[in-house]
């Protein structure tokens, strides 16, 4: 049976296993997940910080300043949005807004904002399927996942963008999937990828070296043949449960 994996749902098989059946292949739950799913204010904040940056950079590079900036988020947010799309309150609605603001200040004032753009997200906001890509990875194994930006670099070769806008990771395998996802869709060589952390300011480039992409790739293989032959599917209790849209059904709710 094909499975295609992204790097969200192995995050949330690592993170849970009880979670990752429950969103993919509980089919009672497949009746009514769409009911079940929830508005996060930090979610919903991080996209619109996400399509604002995409549409800054389908600007010319004439239009690429903080006041045009502004205006794009105050278009893609489209507010207030209140509790539909998970703000508890105007108050806390305008302090994610503001945060936003904040992150996207500083990316005007520090980043480079006429770089080589190579591919952006090609979707209006808020319709992130239509840049889902996948390509073949093993035997029964896909590979998916949106990359935010790709510049093209100088010498041709490539350099994958992701923005964060939550806390700082302290792995890369996210990174060398859209290393692999843009090697097989362009054909061309990635130079570097790296996280751009939009709170902290913090940038992390790395040169993806083969024996790396090996490992990642060794990884990423054996964690489709856990997903293939789970039985169990247990829960696992953390601080993440307060986020979990299957907390009622969970057996371990308690």
């Amino acid at each position: 049976m094909l499975l295609t994996l992204s790097p969200s749902k192995i995050n949330i098989y690592l993170n849970c296993h009880k979670q990752y059946y429950f969103e993919y292949l509980d089919p009672e739950i497949a009746k009514i997940k769409k009911q079940l799913k929830k508005k996060r204010a930090e979610m919903e904040m991080g996209s619109f910080v996400h399509d604002s940056l995409t549409l800054f950079f389908k600007n010319p590079v004439e239009k690429r300043n903080w006041r045009e900036m502004v205006e794009i988020l105050k278009q893609v947010w489209n507010g207030p949005r209140g509790e539909a799309h998970g703000f508890k309150s105007i108050v806390e609605e305008r302090e994610f807004y503001s945060k936003a603001l904040k992150m996207l200040q500083w990316f005007v004032k520090n980043e480079n904002l006429k770089p080589d753009i190579f591919s952006l997200p090609v979707s209006p906001p808020g319709n992130s399927f239509d840049d889902y890509i996948t390509i073949p990875f093993d035997k029964d194994l896909s590979l998916g996942g949106k990359i935010d930006r790709i510049d093209k670099l100088s010498n041709g070769n490539l350099e994958i963008i992701d923005y964060k806008t939550g806390k700082e990771k302290n792995d890369n395998l996210q990174l060398l999937i859209y290393v692999f996802l843009a090697e097989k869709i362009f054909e061309k060589k990635v130079e570097t990828v790296k996280y751009i952390y939009l709170k902290t300011g913090t940038r992390t480039p790395i040169e993806p070296k083969l024996a790396e992409k090996k490992q990642v790739k060794e990884k990423i293989i054996d964690i489709a043949h856990q997903i293939q032959t789970e039985k169990d599917w247990e829960p696992n209790v953390s601080k993440l449960c307060d986020y979990c849209d299957y907390i009622e059904f969970c057996p371990a709710k308690k």
